[in-house]
């Protein structure tokens, strides 16, 4: 393999007659404020085999997660003992979404090396993270992660090629390729299309050009700050469960074992942080339980007390009970909006422990949920994409949650996993 960073996956998949559309949901973290998503998505599923059983929602979060995780550890045993899924022969997935922005959103599956992958300040590590991720998400994950035989990824890593040089080339190479799967992903994710590519010439030929990328980028971080090789676009928190669970198993083996031992390895569809199809969506702030009167207040003492002498003045629009206010927030030079609200909240969050925080995806949804009772939203701007990878190499990681790709139907949904445990 050209690169060390990438394996090349050996892929589970639903056997024929398993119903695609009940089988593949939506990525965990998603409506997290909207359990009647969940309700439906229970309802549409039924008893038809479903990531449904395999992952836990985090709208679902609470006192029953240990119950709910040891249901899950069963599901996933119970499907491969009866072979729902089955493992398919070894090779690229070549994912085409559409999530109706015009045109497909493109991205391979392949297994990334956790040794590879720091989420330290001031990395120069291949893969690192673009986002701080939020600590108590990790815990649920790992714990699933834990006793798991497979993992199911909804992580998407980027590469910067805005010469759509890599992964377009194979998609071309590919396009006539009988797909694997072809079908409409449940509750309005739209189409997607899946073509497995086995080891060859057009897969090589793909590594080859990802290794003379590598070489670039070392290349020009010769001048400079280094730029990661791949970034999270999605799925920080699920990187860090599986990092950490890494952590945990490699201690317990030795140097030999540590080499191919598949924990090692995460499974994340890469994908070009220039397609067409990526659009970088805000991630919005909402309190729960609050009263926005009081809220309104302690922030605007906190922006007065933490105001530089070069602070730029900036507002913030915010909504409560169907009002419409501005929060003063000045900005210190090349400072974030979202890092002095985040930074704010944070304070209040701190004095106020019985007031809840949800990060909500898209700006109708943050209008209608905090139009209800004891609740305060906070409006964000967007982040350019195109600013990412100089960002992470030149600072480090975004505030939690700056960014989404895309709104929250366009998440990845579970469908493909990867054996994780060696006993069997």
């Amino acid at each position: 393999m050209p690169l060390d960073c990438i394996h090349l996956p050996q892929l589970l998949f639903p056997a024929p007659g398993v119903d695609l559309t009940r089988f593949a949901v939506i990525a965990c973290d998603q409506f997290t404020a909207e359990p009647s998503y969940w309700a439906q998505a229970e309802r549409f599923v039924g008893d038809a085999p479903s990531c449904l059983r395999l992952t836990l929602p985090e709208a679902w979060l609470g006192a029953n997660d240990g119950a709910r995780a040891a249901a899950i550890h069963r599901t996933m045993q119970d499907y491969l003992r009866e072979s729902v899924l089955r493992p398919l022969p070894e090779g690229l997935m070549l994912i085409e979404r559409d999530t109706g922005r015009g045109s497909p959103r493109r991205g391979v599956l392949l297994a990334f090396d956790l040794e590879a992958y720091d989420e330290t300040p001031g990395s120069d590590a291949p893969i690192r993270p673009t986002e701080a991720t939020v600590t108590e998400r990790v815990p649920p994950r790992l714990a699933i992660r834990a006793e798991a035989p497979f993992e199911l990824p909804h992580i998407m890593l980027f590469v910067d090629d805005p010469a759509h040089a890599l992964l377009e080339p194979l998609f071309a190479a590919c396009a006539e390729q009988a797909p694997l799967y072809d079908f409409e992903l449940m509750q309005g994710g739209g189409h997607i299309t899946g073509r497995l590519v086995s080891p060859g010439m057009q897969a090589e030929a793909f590594f080859s050009r990802l290794a003379a990328h590598a070489g670039a980028c070392r290349t020009r971080a010769a001048a400079g700050a280094v730029p990661p090789l791949f970034a999270t676009g999605d799925g920080n928190h699920s990187m860090a469960a599986a990092k950490a669970h890494w952590e945990r198993v490699k201690h317990t083996l030795s140097p030999a074992e540590q080499e191919r031992h598949p924990a090692r390895w995460v499974l994340a569809e890469l994908i070009n942080l220039h397609d067409p199809s990526i659009c970088f969506e805000a991630v919005h702030r909402l309190l729960l339980d609050a009263d926005p009167a009081d809220v309104l207040h302690f922030l605007e003492g906190w922006a007065a007390a933490h105001a530089r002498p070069d602070a730029a003045p900036a507002a913030l629009p915010c909504r409560y009970q169907g009002q419409e206010h501005r929060l003063p927030l000045p900005l210190a030079p090349g400072e974030l909006p979202v890092t002095a609200l985040q930074q704010a909240l944070d304070a209040y969050l701190a004095a106020r422990p019985q007031v809840g925080i949800d990060f909500i995806h898209g700006t109708d949804t943050l209008r209608h949920l905090s139009d209800a009772a004891g609740r305060i939203g906070f409006l964000l701007p967007g982040f350019p994409k195109d600013a990412l990878f100089p960002y992470v190499a030149g600072q480090g990681v975004l505030p939690r949650k700056t960014f989404s790709m895309g709104t929250a139907l366009e998440k990845r949904y579970y469908l493909e996993a990867r054996m994780i445990r060696s006993d069997r």
